[in-house]
């Protein structure tokens, strides 16, 4: 198949795909690798602003907003089927909404541009508006639907409503055809996925993020004599950002008993979050303080070179997320971190315990925890080593047994 025309077609839809910010762009990256010979189609968010090259498409806030009004109307109560009705005279739409969010759109694209059975579609950032989108597409293309491979990251599925939303799965499921895989990120997803719903998902779809994979590991970049605690991405409630400060303290409350170095928390973050009343602005007493703690705030806006470079001047990753949402769902820092061959301190009870159970990371609870475990790695960072190349290893097994490979060599009446 020399011939380009004849090559087979990778349809990617990631409609949280806008700019550089965060993963979305390096899940791009990641498939691109995964399919070598396919040609790359990319269908975006309606704000993408073309840094990957030209969209074929762009899915607009509006459609996924009437799929949601379509939802209420079919699975919610009294209340909310009035709201949506509402909803739909107030968005200037007749009660005849569209089966999905963005189906025909889909079929529209695929259509024009000789997509078809051979071919396949990833969508590496699914909920249930892009379920039902899959459906749709399938009933439209027929025999000529490419093979589409969901990958869900949470388990509210992009609808916080939890009666609609499993009325909705329900609905979805009982008509899912043959050629839509389902995939998820963590294995702990998968299983509540099939315990709770019966739904045909596969876990283990990980895609790198920010961090490659290197072997053997790099070394640190940052030569300050600092022992540096990185805490990434803009922060958030469930990462546990309001516990920063408190941990922090606690850090320096243990190192008054004992002899520590220096340490730097390396945390991301806007000039409004470091600044007075904002999540990090008790923070700044550390600085000047004559204390061997500082706190070194970074831009969350920055490149991905340049995020790269902060995250390997690290010695260790602080994760004090909610157990309670990541529990099931997975999280990019942890990836980086394990690629990046960097010690974890985490919140007990978090996902992806197979990344975190190689002697590489420490779990915790209370803020007195996570201080306690950032000194124990800080005294001898060298015992962690070890640990680290091995989790490093067991993520590049990860991702050279992707399931997703599997899925062009399924054929559809094995389903």
């Amino acid at each position: 198949m020399s011939d380009a025309s004849a090559r087979q077609k990778l349809l990617i839809v990631e409609r949280k795909l806008v700019h550089n910010r965060g993963h979305h762009h390096t899940q791009i990256a990641a498939l691109r690798r995964y399919f070598p010979h396919h040609e790359t189609i990319i269908v975006a968010g309606e704000a993408y602003d073309g840094f990957l090259g030209a969209a074929a498409g762009k899915l607009t806030n509006r459609s996924i907003k009437l799929a949601k009004l379509r939802s209420r109307l079919l699975y919610g109560n009294a209340f909310e089927q009035m709201a949506a009705v509402f909803g739909v005279l107030k968005a200037k739409h007749s009660l005849k909404l569209p089966r999905s969010a963005f189906g025909k759109q889909l079929a529209d694209i695929c259509r024009s541009l000789s997509v078809g059975a051979n071919d396949l579609i990833v969508i590496p950032t699914a909920d249930l508006d892009t379920l039902e989108s899959a459906v749709e597409l399938s009933t439209v293309l027929a025999d000529e639907t490419p093979r589409i491979c969901l990958r869900f990251l949470n388990s509210e599925l992009g609808d916080r409503n939890e009666k609609v939303r499993s009325r909705r799965l329900s609905a979805i499921l009982a008509k899912l055809p043959a050629n839509v895989f389902l995939f998820s990120e963590t294995e702990e997803l998968a299983a509540y996925f099939q315990a709770s719903f019966g739904m045909p998902v596969e876990g283990g779809f990980y895609l790198p993020c920010s961090m490659p994979v290197a072997i053997p590991p790099r070394y640190k970049t940052d030569d300050s004599g600092s022992f540096r605690v990185g805490i990434f991405g803009e922060p958030r409630p469930e990462k546990g950002s309001a516990r920063i400060a408190d941990i922090v303290a606690a850090v320096a409350e243990l190192a008054e008993s004992g002899s520590v170095g220096a340490l730097d928390f390396v945390i991301q973050g806007s000039m409004a979050d470091f600044s007075e009343g904002g999540v990090y602005g008790d923070l700044q007493r550390f600085n000047g303080s004559g204390r061997n703690i500082t706190v070194s705030p970074q831009g969350n806006r920055i490149s991905p070179q340049e995020f790269e470079q902060l995250f390997q001047s690290t010695d260790a990753i602080l994760l004090p997320y909610e157990a309670a949402i990541y529990g099931l769902q997975g999280s990019g820092v942890v990836q980086d971190a394990v690629a990046a061959y960097k010690p974890i301190i985490y919140a007990q009870g978090m996902s992806m315990k197979a990344f975190l159970s190689f002697g590489n990371a420490l779990p915790a609870t209370t803020n007195q925890d996570f201080a306690a475990a950032i000194l124990r790695i800080a005294a001898d960072p060298s015992r962690f080593q070890p640990g680290t190349e091995r989790a490093a290893g067991y993520f590049q097994d990860v991702l050279l047994n992707n399931p997703i490979l599997r899925v062009l060599d399924t054929p559809m009446h094995d389903r």
